[in-house]
């Protein structure tokens, strides 16, 4: 029995190597033969980020594209910034900002961060007269501080959603919002009584405070576009976030665009768009423009002819209505033709009727990279669903992704569309300018991390990992994903995300799109390049698994040829 035991083992053994010697053969030794890139990360500028808040978004893809386009970018330090519903310490930051200008080449500042603490402390609280005026004075100073260095400030309209301190109902007051504004539209007799009807069912003095919250808004914001037709502020983006159809949000915008137009301010001064998260990225974009001389000539493409109509969840307007006013934050010149074209924005817009023309849009992409064109992606889907994206089908048609400008698919179409069209603007105009080979592949290799990361975010966290996520929460008996809490399930949940992110890298690091080899001029001649080892670090940055912290890290090699 020992002998027969022994001689069972001893199979299984030889099993077990065979096995693991395939393994090896089928990743390392089938790869062709290649030399590891070893590059340094060198920057030409650095400029001050004063983020929206902390959250990856408005920070880390700031910080990674600036590395594309050899900008380093400076933050404050964590201890007084805000943390998910801590505030920033506005004080402090001012102070760190106005101590660090001189170091830098300019600055990008976000006035709810500067005045609040971050986004969400803006949403809880109004802005009083005095915090303005300090705010206002303090512009001043920075930009005599600042001398000739460019000072690019945000700031967002309040959203639709009343502040959670109030008592009244929450849908009543939405509803209250969007009857308002339909009624200085229509003047239809019904919404007008169906609005003094509902006045009754919520307290006089919670709808003076939310009413009070854009009024001040408005008032902040009319200041300034004042200081940026004086010059203090060189470019100012107020944006729209979590938007709808109607409602007061929607009223100042269209004062505030009037307001600008009264003024007689161009678009390259100020700027009034849908989105938030993404401003502080467009407006990197826009410093990479200034040194470069950079404008961008667009083909713009949807997927089908509805995609440019369509209305995106938490937008307050169509997909094609964010499209042109992103072009214009990037000063893009728009043409007809993707002959005529330097960069090709596609835009996919997936629902559940046009799975069937996937295959298409991918093909036609594929068409595009083989040609040499450079194309920007936004990939996204209206019912925030895995079935509806495009990005399983450029994998399975073999579409050469590593050559992708840019690619993302997060959050909302102006999310989206901002970030894609930002990163390629970044590539397009910086590219040109370096004249090294150690500084043209550092530029191809952040590109590279920077749609790897989108890639493993947009689709396989955001479509597929979070519902994981939250399914195992609530049948652990946790029903509120969006306040984890630190001692009980945090640490627990971020260690099953490293691992189910992780295989999910582990299976594009294995598809065939991800090892296939481009080609990148340099001055040393045309370099055959290849990526490989794609591993991820990733956590939740706040306690809900709403978006994730993550980094990617890839090896660069140059084929043997």
């Amino acid at each position: 029995m020992k002998f027969k035991s022994y001689i069972k083992q001893k199979w299984l053994l030889s099993i077990i190597a065979v096995t693991l010697m395939i393994v090896y053969y089928m990743n390392f030794i089938q790869l062709p033969p290649a030399v590891s890139v070893e590059l340094q990360q060198n920057y030409k500028y650095k400029l001050i980020l004063i983020p929206l808040d902390t959250r990856p978004p408005c920070q880390k893809m700031v910080v990674d594209a600036g590395k594309m386009a050899g900008v380093q970018i400076i933050t404050p330090p964590s201890e007084i910034m805000d943390y998910y519903t801590k505030e920033g310490d506005t004080k402090k930051i001012q102070k760190w900002l106005m101590d660090n200008i001189d170091k830098s080449d300019g600055v990008i500042v976000s006035i709810d961060q500067l005045l609040h603490g971050g986004l969400l402390a803006s949403r809880e609280s109004g802005t009083k007269q005095d915090e303005s005026q300090i705010l206002l004075n303090f512009m001043r100073d920075l930009k005599t501080k600042a001398k000739d260095k460019p000072i690019y400030a945000f700031n967002v309209l309040p959203r639709i959603t009343p502040p959670p301190t109030l008592e009244s109902d929450s849908k009543k007051m939405i509803k209250i919002s969007r009857l308002i504004d339909e009624i200085s539209i229509f003047e239809n007799e019904d919404d007008i009584k169906l609005l003094a009807d509902l006045k009754e069912d919520i307290k006089q003095e919670d709808l003076d405070i939310y009413l009070d919250l854009f009024r001040r808004n408005t008032a902040l914001n009319k200041e300034l576009i004042n200081l940026a037709k004086k010059g203090i502020i060189t470019k100012l983006v107020i944006g729209q976030d979590d938007g709808e159809d109607f409602g007061i949000p929607n009223m100042e915008k269209k004062s505030l665009i009037n307001y600008v137009h009264s003024l007689g301010i161009s678009n390259d001064v100020v700027m009034i768009t849908k989105g938030a998260d993404e401003v502080a990225l467009s407006l990197l974009a826009n410093f990479v423009q200034t040194k470069t001389n950079y404008q961008p000539k667009v083909y713009v493409e949807y997927n089908d002819e509805k995609a440019m109509r369509t209305v995106m969840p938490f937008m307050a307007g169509s997909v094609g209505s964010t499209v042109e006013e992103k072009l214009v934050m990037a000063n893009a010149k728009k043409v007809n033709s993707p002959q005529e074209a330097g960069l090709i924005l596609y835009v996919f817009i997936g629902n559940d009727e046009n799975m069937s023309i996937q295959r298409q849009s991918a093909l036609k992409i594929k068409k595009y990279l083989e040609q040499g064109k450079k194309v920007a992606l936004v990939d996204l889907s209206k019912h925030f669903s895995a079935n509806e994206v495009l990005f399983p089908t450029l994998l399975k048609e073999a579409v050469p992704i590593n050559e992708l400008t840019s690619y993302a698919g997060w959050n909302t179409a102006s999310n989206s569309i901002g970030t894609a069209l930002a990163n390629a603007v970044i590539y397009k105009a910086i590219r040109p300018t370096f004249n090294t080979t150690n500084d043209m592949l550092a530029v191809e290799y952040n590109r590279l991390n920077i749609n790897y990361e989108r890639f493993l975010e947009d689709y396989y966290y955001l479509k597929e990992v979070i519902d994981v996520m939250n399914i195992t929460l609530k049948n652990h008996g946790y029903e509120n994903v969006n306040d984890l809490d630190m001692e009980h399930n945090y640490i627990w949940m971020n260690k099953l995300l490293q691992s189910d992110m992780q295989k999910r890298a582990n299976q594009l690091n294995n598809s065939e799109v991800f090892k296939m080899p481009f080609k990148v001029q340099t001055p040393e001649g045309v370099f055959d390049l290849t990526i490989r080892n794609l591993q991820v670090d990733v956590f939740f940055p706040w306690p809900r698994t709403f978006e994730v912290y993550l980094d990617v890290r890839l090896n660069l090699y140059r084929l043997n040829n």
